[in-house]
């Protein structure tokens, strides 16, 4: 079920103010942000997790500023044509480096609207259960977004497991994570996704046992393939401050 159904009702009661600036940013020497969300709500996510992840995505909204971006996507399922998505942006400072009274306000609305259209992701009242993950799929979503950032600094952020499952590969069953020759030859084929100048940060996923370990390794290897900026201490099971996230 699309998130678009759930949260129209709410749209409509709220005013939205204008979405898209193309090449906005806050100064010259502070380029706009755009933060791409993956929200993994799967079967193998905890009530805990996705309460903690929750908070955190309002703290990140909580960041944001004048000209930037935010696009939650709810990861695919297998076989699923549509994931609920959603995205808008605060609009850029009127006068470069001068935070007005009007700006003040655009960014006071939006850090409402969107704190309020994010709860939604989370809220799996009337909703089944959702047994599969394609991460893959999100990820290739995530990069057509990332092409349209017009200027903005883009983070790639998995609230997820990072447990792929699905009938071509399912890391939940025994010897189901491929091995690095997996992901070469589909960098062979174009059938990765184009991350090049992307931040990728995970959240949520555990690398502490074995199997978590050589999950990690997998996506480590996928994610430099595809030209993705990413590194090891960016793959965590928990942030404490949502300052943190990024590649900086």
């Amino acid at each position: 079920m699309s998130h678009y159904r759930r949260y129209l009702p709410l749209l409509a009661l709220l005013p939205l103010a204008s979405c898209e600036h193309a090449g906005a940013s806050n100064s010259a020497a502070a380029p706009a942000r755009q933060y791409i969300v993956g929200i993994d709500i799967s079967a193998s996510r905890t009530t805990y997790q996705l309460a903690e992840e929750r908070q955190m995505i309002d703290e990140l909204i909580g960041r944001m500023a004048p000209g930037d971006r935010i696009v939650l996507i709810e990861t695919y399922q297998a076989g699923l044509d549509s994931a609920g998505q959603w995205q808008d942006s605060i609009p850029a400072q009127r006068v470069p480096g001068t935070l007005t009274g009007k700006d003040r306000r655009n960014v006071e609305h939006f850090r409402l609207v969107a704190s309020q259209i994010a709860s939604t992701f989370f809220d799996l009242t009337g909703t089944r259960k959702i047994m599969s993950t394609d991460l893959f799929r999100t990820l290739h979503q995530a990069a057509d977004y990332a092409r349209a950032a017009n200027g903005r600094r883009t983070t790639v952020l998995l609230l997820s497991d990072m447990l792929q499952s699905t009938s071509e590969v399912n890391m939940e069953q025994p010897g189901g994570i491929p091995a690095a020759a997996w992901t070469d030859g589909r960098k062979a084929e174009g059938r990765l996704p184009d991350l090049r100048n992307v931040c990728v940060f995970v959240v949520g996923a555990d690398p502490t046992t074995r199997t978590g370990a050589r999950v990690r390794a997998f996506w480590e290897h996928y994610f430099q393939a595809t030209g993705a900026t990413f590194k090891p201490e960016n793959y965590r099971n928990m942030v404490a401050d949502a300052a943190e996230i990024g590649c900086e």
